[in-house]
């Protein structure tokens, strides 16, 4: 299923991309979750990072669409985002916030659907797991490719990924349930490891990304046969018989 948000204040604007998404859907056997929002400031309000594709009005009351796209880079970087105008040299502006595309008004199914047709492979290659996780600027969606590992720290945990580190207030258990089905694994009591990123383990410590990180002796037989399921057998360098 892709999620897909339509933002404008013209109800029936958003009326007709609702429609005309809703005839492209079954013209190519595809499924869509569409919600409409009559302004950036209605889909901002409570906003989660669930969504796949976000077409978006430039010209709106309360909030226009390039400072709706601003605060939605905050807390998603991926979503894919679609202007809709009437002016096109509004889509230059577009590139500041990584917009994929720009519809002109008034748009023709014709013109939509060759848009759609250059989206949706797009989709599908960005599609992967991801968590949300709940911090103090709210939720946030991390790709689960680019999490190196999560540490535990009394009662926060730290997700650290190949952009940062993102704290929030929960436990190691949770962590694992969001996470099930992925190639993680516990080295030690305080980390769950990304077993994509080790490169490198030895008897007490293993590398993980750019860090070190302790093996405890009651993890270590789970976690190197987990490690050796994963590459397929193969030992990782620096690991001893």
């Amino acid at each position: 299923m892709i999620r897909i948000a339509v933002v404008d204040n013209a109800e029936m604007a958003a009326q007709q991309i609702a429609g005309f998404l809703n005839r492209y859907q079954e013209e190519h056997g595809l499924l869509f979750q569409v919600s409409l929002f009559r302004d950036g400031a209605e889909l901002l309000d409570g906003f989660q990072p669930t969504y796949d594709l976000i077409f978006l009005d430039v010209e709106m009351p309360n909030k226009d669409g390039m400072t709706t796209a601003r605060e939605i880079r905050k807390v998603d970087t991926d979503v894919t985002l679609v202007f809709v105008t009437r002016m096109a040299q509004y889509a230059v502006s577009g590139y500041e916030v990584q917009a994929m595309d720009f519809l002109v008004k008034p748009v023709s199914y014709a013109v939509f659907e060759l848009r759609m047709d250059q989206l949706i492979p797009r989709l599908r290659q960005k599609e992967e797991r991801y968590i949300l996780i709940s911090g103090r600027d709210g939720m946030r969606k991390l790709p689960v490719s680019r999490l190196v590992y999560v540490e535990v720290i009394k009662h926060r945990l730290l997700y650290h990924t190949e952009d940062g580190i993102y704290e929030t207030s929960d436990t190691m258990k949770r962590a694992e349930e969001l996470l099930a089905g992925c190639p993680f694994a516990r080295c030690d009591n305080c980390y769950l490891v990304n077993l994509r990123y080790v490169t490198w383990v030895e008897q007490k410590e293993l590398l993980a990304g750019n860090d070190m990180l302790k093996i405890s002796r009651p993890r270590r037989k789970a976690f190197l046969q987990a490690l050796t399921d994963y590459i397929g057998g193969v030992e990782p360098e620096g690991e001893e018989a």
